[in-house]
Protein backbone atom coordinates (compact mmCIF):
# COMPACT_ATOMS: atom_id res chain seq x y z
CA UNK A 1 0.00 0.00 0.00
CA UNK A 2 1.58 3.49 -1.09
CA UNK A 3 1.91 6.21 1.38
CA UNK A 4 -0.34 8.78 -0.10
CA UNK A 5 1.73 11.23 1.92
CA UNK A 6 4.64 10.76 0.78
CA UNK A 7 5.73 11.56 -3.17
CA UNK A 8 4.85 8.69 -5.75
CA UNK A 9 4.46 8.86 -9.61
CA UNK A 10 1.76 7.85 -11.63
CA UNK A 11 1.26 5.84 -15.04
CA UNK A 12 -2.22 5.68 -16.38
CA UNK A 13 -3.85 1.98 -18.37
CA UNK A 14 -7.35 1.93 -19.77
CA UNK A 15 -9.24 -1.63 -20.41
CA UNK A 16 -12.22 -2.44 -22.03
CA UNK A 17 -14.72 -3.72 -19.67
CA UNK A 18 -16.76 -7.47 -20.74
CA UNK A 19 -20.28 -5.91 -19.42
CA UNK A 20 -21.35 -9.59 -19.08
CA UNK A 21 -18.95 -10.45 -16.40
CA UNK A 22 -17.73 -6.66 -15.30
CA UNK A 23 -14.12 -8.12 -15.99
CA UNK A 24 -11.46 -6.59 -17.70
CA UNK A 25 -11.30 -7.43 -21.71
CA UNK A 26 -8.26 -6.16 -22.88
CA UNK A 27 -6.08 -2.99 -22.57
CA UNK A 28 -7.12 0.37 -25.14
CA UNK A 29 -4.17 0.96 -26.58
CA UNK A 30 -3.11 4.80 -27.78
CA UNK A 31 -4.86 6.79 -24.74
CA UNK A 32 -2.84 9.88 -24.71
CA UNK A 33 -4.68 11.56 -21.63
CA UNK A 34 -7.81 11.01 -19.29
CA UNK A 35 -9.82 13.16 -17.26
CA UNK A 36 -12.86 12.15 -14.58
CA UNK A 37 -15.14 14.30 -12.92
CA UNK A 38 -17.64 13.86 -10.49
CA UNK A 39 -20.79 16.19 -9.99
CA UNK A 40 -23.31 15.43 -7.21
CA UNK A 41 -25.18 18.49 -7.32
CA UNK A 42 -28.05 18.10 -9.53
CA UNK A 43 -31.16 16.35 -9.13
CA UNK A 44 -30.27 13.51 -10.76
CA UNK A 45 -26.95 13.11 -11.31
CA UNK A 46 -24.87 10.81 -13.15
CA UNK A 47 -22.17 11.20 -10.83
CA UNK A 48 -19.35 10.64 -12.85
CA UNK A 49 -18.28 11.66 -16.40
CA UNK A 50 -14.99 11.45 -18.21
CA UNK A 51 -12.93 12.02 -21.21
CA UNK A 52 -10.13 10.58 -23.09
CA UNK A 53 -7.97 11.27 -26.25
CA UNK A 54 -6.40 8.62 -28.22
CA UNK A 55 -3.47 9.24 -30.30
CA UNK A 56 -5.34 8.14 -34.11
CA UNK A 57 -8.40 6.75 -35.00
CA UNK A 58 -10.96 5.94 -32.51
CA UNK A 59 -10.42 2.52 -30.87
CA UNK A 60 -13.92 1.79 -30.63
CA UNK A 61 -17.19 3.19 -31.38
CA UNK A 62 -18.44 3.06 -27.79
CA UNK A 63 -17.35 0.84 -24.81
CA UNK A 64 -17.20 0.36 -21.29
CA UNK A 65 -13.82 0.98 -20.08
CA UNK A 66 -12.20 0.98 -16.97
CA UNK A 67 -9.19 3.76 -15.85
CA UNK A 68 -6.73 2.39 -13.74
CA UNK A 69 -3.68 4.53 -12.07
CA UNK A 70 -0.27 2.77 -11.84
CA UNK A 71 1.30 4.47 -8.82
CA UNK A 72 4.58 3.90 -8.21
CA UNK A 73 6.72 4.66 -5.07
CA UNK A 74 8.93 1.74 -3.07
CA UNK A 75 6.07 -0.59 -4.87
CA UNK A 76 3.53 -0.50 -7.76
CA UNK A 77 0.07 -0.18 -6.85
CA UNK A 78 -2.39 -0.72 -9.59
CA UNK A 79 -5.91 1.54 -8.88
CA UNK A 80 -9.11 1.51 -10.45
CA UNK A 81 -9.73 4.86 -10.46
CA UNK A 82 -13.51 5.19 -12.65
CA UNK A 83 -15.37 2.94 -14.94
CA UNK A 84 -17.50 4.80 -17.70
CA UNK A 85 -19.33 4.05 -20.93
CA UNK A 86 -17.03 6.08 -23.50
CA UNK A 87 -18.39 6.81 -26.96
CA UNK A 88 -16.72 8.32 -30.02
CA UNK A 89 -16.41 12.13 -30.06
CA UNK A 90 -14.92 14.26 -32.28
CA UNK A 91 -11.85 13.45 -34.37
CA UNK A 92 -8.88 16.53 -35.18
CA UNK A 93 -5.78 16.40 -36.97
CA UNK A 94 -3.07 18.52 -35.72
CA UNK A 95 0.53 18.76 -37.63
CA UNK A 96 -1.01 15.55 -39.60
CA UNK A 97 -1.68 13.50 -36.39
CA UNK A 98 -5.39 12.45 -35.91
CA UNK A 99 -6.77 12.81 -32.15
CA UNK A 100 -9.59 11.42 -31.31
CA UNK A 101 -11.68 12.46 -27.91
CA UNK A 102 -13.68 9.95 -26.21
CA UNK A 103 -16.93 10.72 -24.27
CA UNK A 104 -17.44 9.04 -21.16
CA UNK A 105 -20.17 8.42 -19.00
CA UNK A 106 -21.23 6.96 -16.00
CA UNK A 107 -22.61 3.28 -14.59
CA UNK A 108 -25.67 5.07 -13.86
CA UNK A 109 -26.37 6.25 -17.97
CA UNK A 110 -27.99 3.51 -18.30
CA UNK A 111 -31.00 3.91 -15.82
CA UNK A 112 -31.27 7.62 -17.36
CA UNK A 113 -31.71 6.15 -20.75
CA UNK A 114 -34.53 3.93 -19.76
CA UNK A 115 -38.11 5.33 -19.34
CA UNK A 116 -40.44 4.01 -16.55
CA UNK A 117 -43.88 2.21 -17.94
CA UNK A 118 -47.00 4.17 -17.41
CA UNK A 119 -48.43 3.79 -13.73
CA UNK A 120 -45.34 2.45 -11.99
CA UNK A 121 -44.91 3.52 -8.59
CA UNK A 122 -43.15 2.15 -5.18
CA UNK A 123 -45.76 1.29 -2.47
CA UNK A 124 -45.76 1.61 1.08
CA UNK A 125 -44.62 -1.20 3.14
CA UNK A 126 -41.68 -1.79 0.51
CA UNK A 127 -37.94 -1.87 1.35
CA UNK A 128 -37.26 1.33 -0.51
CA UNK A 129 -33.35 0.43 -0.78
CA UNK A 130 -33.97 -2.83 -2.26
CA UNK A 131 -36.54 -1.32 -4.83
CA UNK A 132 -33.88 1.53 -5.95
CA UNK A 133 -31.51 -1.53 -6.51
CA UNK A 134 -33.96 -3.51 -8.45
CA UNK A 135 -34.82 -0.66 -10.85
CA UNK A 136 -30.70 -0.28 -11.35
CA UNK A 137 -29.75 -3.70 -11.57
CA UNK A 138 -32.29 -3.54 -14.74
CA UNK A 139 -30.78 -1.02 -16.91
CA UNK A 140 -27.04 -1.49 -16.58
CA UNK A 141 -24.89 -3.99 -16.58
CA UNK A 142 -22.73 -2.38 -13.42
CA UNK A 143 -22.94 -4.39 -9.83
CA UNK A 144 -25.13 -2.85 -7.20
CA UNK A 145 -24.87 -3.20 -3.85
CA UNK A 146 -27.43 -2.39 -0.70
CA UNK A 147 -25.79 -1.76 2.66
CA UNK A 148 -29.00 -1.43 4.91
CA UNK A 149 -33.02 -0.42 4.38
CA UNK A 150 -35.59 1.97 4.68
CA UNK A 151 -39.39 1.40 4.58
CA UNK A 152 -41.59 3.53 2.91
CA UNK A 153 -44.98 4.79 4.63
CA UNK A 154 -46.43 6.30 1.93
CA UNK A 155 -46.89 5.10 -2.15
CA UNK A 156 -44.68 7.21 -3.92
CA UNK A 157 -46.11 7.54 -7.83
CA UNK A 158 -42.91 8.34 -10.19
CA UNK A 159 -43.97 11.18 -12.80
CA UNK A 160 -44.98 10.23 -16.83
CA UNK A 161 -42.65 9.73 -18.90
CA UNK A 162 -39.52 9.51 -15.89
CA UNK A 163 -36.57 7.42 -15.83
CA UNK A 164 -35.68 5.08 -14.09
CA UNK A 165 -32.69 7.04 -12.64
CA UNK A 166 -35.03 10.07 -11.62
CA UNK A 167 -36.95 7.39 -9.79
CA UNK A 168 -34.02 5.80 -8.15
CA UNK A 169 -33.04 9.25 -6.85
CA UNK A 170 -36.99 9.88 -5.82
CA UNK A 171 -36.77 6.86 -3.43
CA UNK A 172 -33.09 7.50 -2.12
CA UNK A 173 -33.77 11.30 -1.83
CA UNK A 174 -37.06 10.12 0.55
CA UNK A 175 -34.84 8.50 3.26
CA UNK A 176 -31.76 11.28 2.80
CA UNK A 177 -29.91 8.36 1.44
CA UNK A 178 -27.08 8.27 -0.85
CA UNK A 179 -25.45 6.70 -4.11
CA UNK A 180 -22.27 6.71 -4.22
CA UNK A 181 -19.88 4.90 -7.24
CA UNK A 182 -16.50 2.86 -6.82
CA UNK A 183 -13.81 2.75 -9.21
CA UNK A 184 -14.47 -0.53 -10.37
CA UNK A 185 -18.12 0.64 -11.28
CA UNK A 186 -19.38 -1.09 -8.46
CA UNK A 187 -22.67 1.18 -7.31
CA UNK A 188 -23.38 1.26 -3.45
CA UNK A 189 -27.01 2.51 -2.10
CA UNK A 190 -26.54 3.63 0.76
CA UNK A 191 -26.84 5.84 4.21
CA UNK A 192 -24.95 9.32 3.58
CA UNK A 193 -21.39 8.12 5.20
CA UNK A 194 -20.76 10.09 9.03
CA UNK A 195 -17.34 9.04 9.71
CA UNK A 196 -14.64 10.25 7.20
CA UNK A 197 -12.96 8.73 4.59
CA UNK A 198 -10.08 11.67 4.52
CA UNK A 199 -9.07 13.75 7.72
CA UNK A 200 -7.42 17.23 7.02
CA UNK A 201 -5.43 17.22 9.97
CA UNK A 202 -2.07 18.49 10.81
CA UNK A 203 -0.62 14.99 9.98
CA UNK A 204 -2.35 15.81 6.65
CA UNK A 205 -1.53 19.30 5.88
CA UNK A 206 0.29 18.65 3.00
CA UNK A 207 -1.96 17.65 1.20
CA UNK A 208 -4.18 20.50 0.77
CA UNK A 209 -2.66 23.28 -1.37
CA UNK A 210 -3.34 26.85 -0.18
CA UNK A 211 -6.05 28.83 -0.72
CA UNK A 212 -9.58 27.40 -0.07
CA UNK A 213 -12.66 29.60 -0.61
CA UNK A 214 -16.11 29.55 1.60
CA UNK A 215 -19.88 30.60 0.56
CA UNK A 216 -22.92 30.55 2.19
CA UNK A 217 -26.52 31.71 1.28
CA UNK A 218 -29.60 31.72 2.94
CA UNK A 219 -31.83 33.22 0.24
CA UNK A 220 -34.10 30.12 -0.42
CA UNK A 221 -33.79 28.54 2.97
CA UNK A 222 -37.68 28.30 4.76
CA UNK A 223 -38.72 29.07 8.10
CA UNK A 224 -42.19 27.98 8.17
CA UNK A 225 -42.87 23.97 6.33
CA UNK A 226 -46.75 23.02 5.83
CA UNK A 227 -47.12 19.51 4.72
CA UNK A 228 -50.88 18.40 3.06
CA UNK A 229 -51.97 15.18 3.07
CA UNK A 230 -55.69 13.29 2.37
CA UNK A 231 -57.06 16.86 3.82
CA UNK A 232 -54.82 16.60 6.93
CA UNK A 233 -52.47 19.66 7.55
CA UNK A 234 -49.15 19.75 9.63
CA UNK A 235 -47.20 23.10 10.16
CA UNK A 236 -43.37 23.09 11.67
CA UNK A 237 -42.15 26.46 12.25
CA UNK A 238 -38.38 27.79 13.02
CA UNK A 239 -38.93 30.72 15.64
CA UNK A 240 -35.51 30.30 17.60
CA UNK A 241 -33.87 33.72 17.72
CA UNK A 242 -30.55 31.93 17.79
CA UNK A 243 -31.27 30.15 14.25
CA UNK A 244 -30.30 33.30 11.50
CA UNK A 245 -32.98 32.18 8.86
CA UNK A 246 -36.01 32.07 11.86
CA UNK A 247 -38.86 33.87 11.70
CA UNK A 248 -37.64 35.88 15.25
CA UNK A 249 -34.21 36.92 13.13
CA UNK A 250 -36.19 37.42 9.54
CA UNK A 251 -39.55 38.74 10.79
CA UNK A 252 -41.20 37.57 8.35
CA UNK A 253 -42.31 34.25 7.36
CA UNK A 254 -40.65 31.99 4.21
CA UNK A 255 -43.24 29.20 3.75
CA UNK A 256 -43.05 25.78 1.83
CA UNK A 257 -45.79 23.98 0.85
CA UNK A 258 -45.38 20.05 0.32
CA UNK A 259 -48.86 19.05 -0.75
CA UNK A 260 -47.06 15.29 -2.04
CA UNK A 261 -45.97 14.06 1.37
CA UNK A 262 -43.48 10.33 1.33
CA UNK A 263 -43.33 9.54 4.80
CA UNK A 264 -40.73 6.95 5.98
CA UNK A 265 -40.30 4.51 8.96
CA UNK A 266 -43.96 5.46 10.41
CA UNK A 267 -43.97 8.87 10.82
CA UNK A 268 -46.82 10.93 11.17
CA UNK A 269 -47.53 13.76 9.30
CA UNK A 270 -46.69 16.20 12.02
CA UNK A 271 -42.94 14.25 11.91
CA UNK A 272 -42.63 14.32 8.44
CA UNK A 273 -43.39 18.20 8.85
CA UNK A 274 -41.12 19.05 11.57
CA UNK A 275 -38.07 16.54 9.49
CA UNK A 276 -38.21 17.90 6.31
CA UNK A 277 -38.27 21.51 8.23
CA UNK A 278 -35.18 20.20 9.86
CA UNK A 279 -33.71 19.31 6.41
CA UNK A 280 -34.51 22.58 4.73
CA UNK A 281 -33.05 24.90 8.01
CA UNK A 282 -30.09 22.63 7.73
CA UNK A 283 -27.56 24.37 4.60
CA UNK A 284 -24.71 24.45 3.00
CA UNK A 285 -21.62 26.41 3.55
CA UNK A 286 -19.67 25.75 0.28
CA UNK A 287 -15.79 25.13 0.30
CA UNK A 288 -13.81 25.24 -2.74
CA UNK A 289 -10.32 24.22 -2.40
CA UNK A 290 -7.67 22.32 -3.92
CA UNK A 291 -5.77 18.81 -2.47
CA UNK A 292 -3.47 15.80 -3.51
CA UNK A 293 -5.62 12.39 -3.88
CA UNK A 294 -6.19 10.26 -1.43
CA UNK A 295 -8.27 6.79 -2.21
CA UNK A 296 -12.21 6.47 -1.20
CA UNK A 297 -13.16 9.60 -1.43
CA UNK A 298 -15.87 10.25 -3.72
CA UNK A 299 -19.26 12.64 -3.81
CA UNK A 300 -20.99 12.27 -0.55
CA UNK A 301 -17.84 11.52 1.43
CA UNK A 302 -16.74 12.99 4.66
CA UNK A 303 -13.97 14.87 4.89
CA UNK A 304 -13.08 16.24 8.51
CA UNK A 305 -11.21 19.08 8.43
CA UNK A 306 -9.42 20.76 11.73
CA UNK A 307 -7.31 23.23 9.77
CA UNK A 308 -8.67 26.65 10.72
CA UNK A 309 -5.21 28.74 10.40
CA UNK A 310 -6.05 27.62 6.13
CA UNK A 311 -9.65 28.97 6.68
CA UNK A 312 -11.23 25.01 6.40
CA UNK A 313 -12.47 23.19 9.90
CA UNK A 314 -15.13 20.94 10.27
CA UNK A 315 -17.26 18.03 8.70
CA UNK A 316 -17.54 18.49 4.72
CA UNK A 317 -19.89 16.45 2.41
CA UNK A 318 -18.00 16.29 -0.96
CA UNK A 319 -20.26 17.03 -3.78
CA UNK A 320 -17.89 17.69 -6.47
CA UNK A 321 -14.66 16.86 -7.74
CA UNK A 322 -12.36 17.43 -11.20
CA UNK A 323 -9.27 14.73 -11.19
CA UNK A 324 -6.26 16.35 -12.68
CA UNK A 325 -4.46 13.22 -13.78
CA UNK A 326 -1.06 13.41 -14.71
CA UNK A 327 1.90 12.02 -12.84
CA UNK A 328 0.30 12.24 -9.95
CA UNK A 329 -3.53 13.36 -9.18
CA UNK A 330 -4.68 16.38 -7.96
CA UNK A 331 -8.10 16.91 -6.79
CA UNK A 332 -10.23 20.12 -7.25
CA UNK A 333 -12.91 19.49 -4.79
CA UNK A 334 -16.10 21.61 -3.76
CA UNK A 335 -17.52 20.10 -0.41
CA UNK A 336 -20.09 21.46 1.65
CA UNK A 337 -20.75 21.75 5.55
CA UNK A 338 -24.22 21.48 7.34
CA UNK A 339 -25.15 24.26 9.21
CA UNK A 340 -28.55 24.64 10.64
CA UNK A 341 -30.15 27.76 10.31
Amino acid sequence: MADWLGGYSAGWDVYAVDQDTWADAGKVDGIMSVSIARDATDDTPLLETGTMQADGEAPFEWSWCRIYMEAEQDAAERIPMATLLFERGKETTAHRSPVCELRGRSVLQPAADRKLARGLYAASGIDGAAYAARLLQACTPAPVVVEGSFTLVDDLVFDLGASYLSAVWQLVNAANWCIQISGDGTICIRQKPTEPALELDKVHAGLLIPGVDMTLDLTEVPNRYIAVDNGKTAVAENDDYNLPASYARRGRWVEEVDSTPTRIDGETLEGYAQRMLAEKSTIVREFAYTREWWPDVVPQSLVRATLAEHGIQGDLRVVRQELNCGRGVTVSETAWQEVRV
